[in-house]
């Protein structure tokens, strides 16, 4: 995937304070039917950099869905602590193995029992294009810089 630009590293800096400790958003795909959406985890990731990471199936739903068409959605809700995160993002499938040892972490075994050397694993790289957050000390609205 092309690179076509990079967010301010203050734009990150801030997105990453804001997913602190937040696990779970909802991975959003194009279908033939509409949009399908699904909980994942970004696997506690806190160092963000534009890219997130998430394991899958091969054969998944998802990962078809993303080989038709790369355009994916992250949205991210913590309203107990007024976070909330929207992310437009170009998805690939990533199967290099180093990087799924790099990302492994033991309670994935709970999905992926046969761990990050299953030729069944594969990672979705969603990188961001469009991020807006809400809540903190001021809300932002960045794209990918050219």
């Amino acid at each position: 995937m092309a690179q076509t630009g990079t967010f301010r590293p203050d734009d990150l800096a801030a997105v990453a304070e804001r997913m602190r400790e937040l696990d779970i958003c909802m991975l959003s795909t194009r279908t033939d039917d509409g949009i399908a959406s699904r909980p994942m985890s970004n696997n506690a990731q806190v160092e963000y950099d534009g890219d997130t990471w998430f394991f899958a199936r091969r054969g998944s739903a998802v990962v078809r869905e993303i080989e038709t068409d790369p355009t994916v959605a992250l949205g991210y809700i913590a309203t107990e602590r007024g976070t909330w995160i929207a992310i437009d993002a170009e998805a690939a499938i990533d199967d290099d193995a180093n990087h799924k040892r790099e990302r492994w972490f033991e309670e994935l075994r709970r999905w992926f029992e046969n761990g990050p050397d299953d030729p069944e694993v594969v990672l979705i790289r969603a990188t961001a294009t469009r991020i807006r957050a809400w809540g903190g000390d001021t809300d932002l609205d960045v794209r990918r810089a050219d």
